[in-house]
């Protein structure tokens, strides 16, 4: 990223409980199904013979908390005795998130009170197909989805109630449909800068990053549906000032790993290197090392462009870049702070970077890659994720093929294209069936100002009511770890998750 250094509804399961459950059962066993039920949340039409009794919409009164196995309250219920002309009434449903988990069946219920036949149908909005059947008798009825089941189908389903032949009432009281998934072999780290900008008003006090500011912090995760497992923040260099354990503890408070961005400004990369500057290193490593709980360390991120000093000075001596970065290194493995978790983060690749191979350090000196990439709208829809990512991954993979993957900044823009499709295209299916690499994520949650642009980039999911409402539930997939992160062992690395 071009800018100054800077200081619906699913089943969730933990991610370290399916590892222990796998271990226990044998690494060639596959995963258990699981079921999930994709209950009414709106209405789509409702034609005025069918009432609606006890409840003020069609939808929650077809909402109940029940299974199939259950039968359901009748305090609330749609109901219609006229047949001509044909009465009908339709329902969204909510959603599920399919980010690697894979859709093994899904099937439509509803129950009745009453024996008179009733004609069910199961439309997804936008696809051509659909399913219909007539049904007569009390009790629960199905009907199998027999279409592909994509995360656009789920995002588009909807159920659809209408008289059949014979005269006498009708009483619905409730429907969903049911789903069953193969949860996500493994889980990755996911979460966000969350930048208080995003949500000061105008004439506030502009409100403080995460995880300072408590407000921003609870503002993303209200409007994300879940908390994240990290948090993004920056901190000045040693030199500067000394480690500050503050935003760290804060965010392990809440189950989140800290991604500290620390940048060599106000010192060349000559400087660094020389040792002129080792004795505000060393302190910073001791008090790391004091510290002790695990953190991810990303510095000197996107050194393969020029806009930032070191990334300037690397371009003319990539050497530089390298033995700056080890020096670093061997200062903090010197004062035994194994807590720092080093990310080695490019910029996407373009025309004119800096070679990677020039500015890798070494296995050795480097925990995990990673890589920064945005959607600026470029061209008549912008920007795949994957058009994004996918050669700078497979760089990734040939320089150091042994080491996970993160992807330290991310966002795009709302224009050309679908901002919403592009977080579901990106979240749901790119990123868990492309980029296997890849074991952490980070939004940047931040309408931040550039100078070129003349204005602030809409980069937060809170740009538009259906981005948010897309990475709300893209995001809702075990896929992405929970918050269950703040108690890591102390000086270890981070690992990627199983």
């Amino acid at each position: 990223m071009l800018r100054q250094s800077h200081h619906r509804i699913s089943l969730t399961v933990s991610p370290s409980i399916i590892a222990l459950l796998l271990l226990a059962i044998g690494a060639s066993t596959a995963f258990a199904s699981t079921t999930t039920y994709l209950r009414p949340n709106g209405d789509i039409a409702t034609s005025e013979p069918w009432s609606i009794i006890g409840a003020g919409s069609a939808w929650s009164a077809l909402d109940d908390n029940v299974t199939e196995s259950e039968t359901p309250g009748t305090s609330d219920y749609i109901s219609t005795a006229q047949l001509s002309p044909v009465p009908s009434t339709a329902v969204e449903l909510s959603s599920l998130s399919l980010a690697g988990q894979k859709p093994l069946s899904a099937s439509a219920w509803f129950y009745t009170t009453t024996s008179t036949s009733i004609i069910f149908t199961v439309t997804a909005k936008g696809e051509k197909t659909e399913s219909s059947q007539t049904f007569t008798g009390s009790g629960w009825h199905s009907l199998t989805i027999p279409f592909s089941i994509t995360q656009t189908v789920l995002n588009t389903l909807s159920l659809k109630f209408a008289p059949g032949s014979g005269s006498g009432t009708r009483q619905i009281p409730a429907a969903f449909v049911r789903v069953t998934i193969e949860p996500p072999a493994h889980s990755i780290y996911w979460g966000a800068w969350m930048d208080g900008e995003v949500y000061t008003k105008e004439g506030e006090k502009t409100w403080g990053d995460a995880p300072w500011d408590q407000m921003t912090w609870n503002a993303f995760e209200a409007n994300a549906g879940r908390a994240p497992s990290l948090v993004h923040f920056g901190q000045p260099p040693p030199w500067t000032q000394s480690f500050a354990e503050e935003p760290l503890s804060l965010a392990a408070k809440r189950g989140a790993i800290p991604l500290m961005d620390m940048s060599s400004t106000g010192a060349s990369l000559e400087e660094l290197q020389s040792g002129k500057l080792d004795t505000s290193l060393r302190e910073w490593a001791v008090a790391a090392k004091k510290y002790e709980k695990p953190f991810f360390f990303r510095f000197d991120w996107e050194m393969n462009g020029t806009w930032f000093s070191w990334g300037t000075e690397a371009a003319k001596n990539a050497g530089s870049f390298k033995n700056a970065w080890r020096h670093f290194h061997d200062i903090v493995e010197e004062e035994g702070a194994t807590n720092v978790t080093w990310v080695w983060c490019p910029n996407v690749l373009f025309e004119g970077s800096t070679p990677l191979t020039e500015l890798y350090p070494g296995d050795s000196y480097v925990d995990w890659t990673c890589m920064d990439g945005y959607n600026r709208g470029e061209g008549k829809e912008g920007v795949s994720f994957s058009s994004l990512f996918k050669t700078t991954y497979s760089e990734l993979l040939s320089i150091a093929p042994s080491k996970p993957i993160m992807i330290g900044e991310t966002a795009s823009t709302e224009k050309p294209g679908s901002k919403a499709s592009w977080i579901e295209a990106a979240f749901g299916t790119s990123l868990p069936n492309s980029f296997p690499s890849v074991k952490a994520v980070a939004w940047f949650n931040w309408n931040i100002y550039d100078e070129k642009i003349g204005g602030r980039w809409d980069w937060p999911i809170e740009s538009s009511k259906a981005a948010q409402a897309a990475f709300a539930n893209i995001i809702s997939s075990p896929y992405y770890a929970a918050n269950e992160f703040g108690s890591l062992t102390p000086l270890t690395r981070i690992k990627p998750l199983p």
